[in-house]
């Protein structure tokens, strides 16, 4: 877990925290056989308000836009979270807990309640005069033609 936490210091991703709460951070395997950090942000969840911003059903979607289309293809972003900056002031519900250290989040944390539909709604509105060629569902999007 070290060498992650270092790894997303060094990047800027995540900063020291001196917070008096924190939610745990733990290791699971990926398919692989790295391992990935995930952060238990249930305690959290609970308490959180509902983001009621809708995530499309791919499947739904594709056969109402992509009617006649011969040509697919998906492009998936890379850490699409992580390219999300958060308010300062956001910053402070972030903190999780390391076996060596406290850190907070710089950017969209994945865990968190709100993540995928605050992420949905920045690549809709991003992607949305691209509408007649793409459709997007958080980290990927399928363009077709």
């Amino acid at each position: 877990m070290h060498k992650i936490t270092q790894e997303l210091l060094h990047f800027g991703l995540i900063r020291p925290s001196y917070s008096y709460h924190a939610a745990t951070a733990l290791l699971i395997p990926k398919h692989d056989g790295t391992w990935r950090m995930i952060v238990d942000y249930k305690k959290l969840n609970n308490i959180t308000i509902k983001d009621n911003h809708p995530l499309p059903n791919m499947e739904q979607a594709l056969q109402i836009s992509g009617a006649g289309y011969q040509f697919f293809f998906k492009l998936g972003m890379k850490s699409g979270f992580w390219q999300i900056p958060i308010k300062e002031e956001d910053i402070q519900i972030t903190p999780f807990i390391t076996p060596d250290s406290l850190y907070e989040w710089n950017v969209l944390a994945q865990g968190l309640k709100n993540s995928p539909p605050s992420f949905q709604r920045i690549m809709t509105d991003i992607l949305s005069s691209c509408r007649q060629l793409a459709l997007v569902y958080i980290d990927d999007i399928v363009v077709y033609f």
